[in-house]
């Protein structure tokens, strides 16, 4: 009942929502009584009546006092976080989305499967993606790699899927000297993309690549030259590197 509660607007539901949600298979009496019994064994267990009012009506949680509740913790610090991104003192910032994101203890009521738990294990999940993602930036931008380099392989194990958190992930490892992980990621989000989805990375992801390999084009590989070709350009390109010393030896020796 009370984690059902905390995927409310305003933390409150009336009595009949609740029953439904909780009992779906049982008739309307049936409901209301095994909601009435819940709501007496919470009360003879715990002091919920200091943060559970209840009316004819309605059922609230009133957060307030010593009662603190994981899930609208994490999800309130980490959103305040995110929407504070853009404020100075990044550091600062930085500190106390990590400590949000250490408070994640693990999926939002694992064994239930209604799907009002559904939904909210699914949102309250992506919210700790997105954190990871913005923490390990706030790291690049601050030169620390080896922490953004940490918290993007935790972003990729949780979601294979997410290009951005490789593309952070290959960076973070050509910044750290690590230029052969970086080629080995690129392939092993290529393969998970191709076996899940059937699709190729993305252009900025493959640009990367190219970038890492040491290839400045972006468009599609030009033709390798015959090694002759190359002997002979690499051959011309010195003679005019010669003659322009000679030149210039002239021109300071009249």
């Amino acid at each position: 009942m009370i984690g059902f509660l905390t995927t409310r607007p305003r933390l409150e539901a009336p009595r009949e929502t609740i029953a439904n949600a909780l009992w779906p298979g049982r008739d309307e009496d049936s409901a209301r009584h095994c909601l009435a019994t819940t709501l007496w064994r919470a009360k003879s267990v715990l002091d919920a009546d200091a943060f559970i009012t209840t009316n004819a009506e309605l059922i609230a949680l009133r957060i307030k006092g010593s009662c603190w509740i994981d899930a609208l913790a994490f999800d309130r610090r980490v959103r305040t976080a995110l929407r504070a991104r853009t404020m100075r003192h990044e550091q600062h910032l930085r500190l106390k989305l990590a400590r949000a994101l250490d408070d994640y203890g693990g999926d939002f009521l694992p064994l239930v499967d209604s799907e009002w738990a559904l939904y909210e294990r699914e949102r309250l999940h992506c919210l700790r993606l997105d954190g990871l993602y913005a923490l390990a930036m706030m790291s690049a931008h601050s030169n620390d790699w080896a922490r953004a380099m940490g918290t993007a392989r935790t972003l990729c194990a949780l979601e294979p899927l997410r290009e951005d958190a490789h593309r952070l992930l290959m960076t973070a490892y050509a910044q750290t000297g690590n230029r052969a992980l970086a080629l080995k990621q690129f392939r092993t989000c290529a393969a998970v993309l191709q076996a899940e989805l059937a699709v190729d990375p993305m252009e900025e992801t493959a640009h990367l690549y190219r970038q890492i390999l040491g290839h400045r084009a972006a468009g599609p590989a030009v033709p390798a030259r015959p090694a002759g070709r190359v002997a002979l350009v690499s051959a011309r390109d010195a003679v005019r590197d010669a003659l322009g010393m000679i030149e210039k030896a002239l021109a300071d020796h009249p």
